[in-house]
């Protein structure tokens, strides 16, 4: 991306060097003939000419690549939200790594009762708590919030949304949504001279794609879960899942 702002910076100084030289060329006229004015314009397209192996150099990242980063961060984020649907649950090493969701917040909490109760505050958006056993003992709870892609048009905004607050006291884990947010884009409309190649009006409105939000929970070993009215929000995954299942 510097390259090619390097580039712009360039193309416009020649464009004023231009517009410096037209204007001031009744008043030169006499100094320089057409023979030095032909050499100057010469040199200059000489100049924009050496630019275009340049922008073959440039890295496609920030070009082709955009477009197909997004196709794939949305195909990731349909993918888990239909396995979480399926109780299939992915490991929090494999969440992390998928591309297309971003975690937004981490903490870790000692426990202070033999019952852990959770208490979803939800005010919007969708949450998918996940609670899994860890093999130890070690007297800390370990959350993290997650949140999967999130599209207006071609801007991914998934790393500007607002975790959610989450705190514990007394055997309660308090986990509270935030309010609304705001978020203010805006758009340059092309006219019709590109329109009519992209065959699409730019006023027809931006694509949008919300995504949706999980809490990954670790507990020690043998701490007592209470999920009362919640089940269908909250999922045991690991060991004990297989336990609800064989109790089943």
């Amino acid at each position: 991306m510097n390259s090619l702002l390097l580039l712009i910076l360039l193309f416009l100084i020649g464009i004023v060097i231009i517009s410096l030289f037209q204007s001031l060329r009744s008043k030169i006229t006499r100094l320089l003939s057409w023979r030095l004015s032909a050499i100057i314009a010469g040199l200059y397209l000489g100049f924009l000419a050496m630019l275009v192996p340049i922008l073959y150099l440039l890295p496609a990242n920030d070009f082709i690549k955009t477009v197909e980063n997004k196709e794939q961060a949305i195909s990731n984020s349909q993918i888990l939200m239909n396995d979480l649907y399926n109780q299939k649950f992915p490991s929090e090493e494999d969440l992390a790594k998928l591309e297309g969701v971003y975690k937004n917040s981490s903490h870790t909490f000692k426990v202070d009762s033999n019952k852990l109760s959770i208490n979803l505050r939800t005010k919007t958006g969708s949450y998918h708590v996940l609670i899994q056993e860890k093999d130890v003992d070690d007297n800390e709870i370990n959350v993290s919030a997650y949140v999967t892609a999130q599209y207006m048009g071609e801007v991914n905004f998934t790393k500007q949304l607002a975790p959610p607050a989450i705190s514990l006291k007394n055997g309660i884990l308090f986990l509270t949504t935030p309010n609304y947010q705001t978020l203010e884009f805006k758009q340059f409309n092309s006219d019709f001279t590109v329109d009519q190649f992209k065959h699409q009006n730019s006023n027809n409105g931006l694509s949008t794609n919300f995504g949706e939000q999980i809490i990954y929970i670790h507990v020690p070993k043998n701490l007592e879960i209470n999920r009362d009215g919640l089940e269908d929000r909250i999922q045991l995954i690991g060991a004990r899942q297989k336990l609800i299942q064989r109790a089943q």
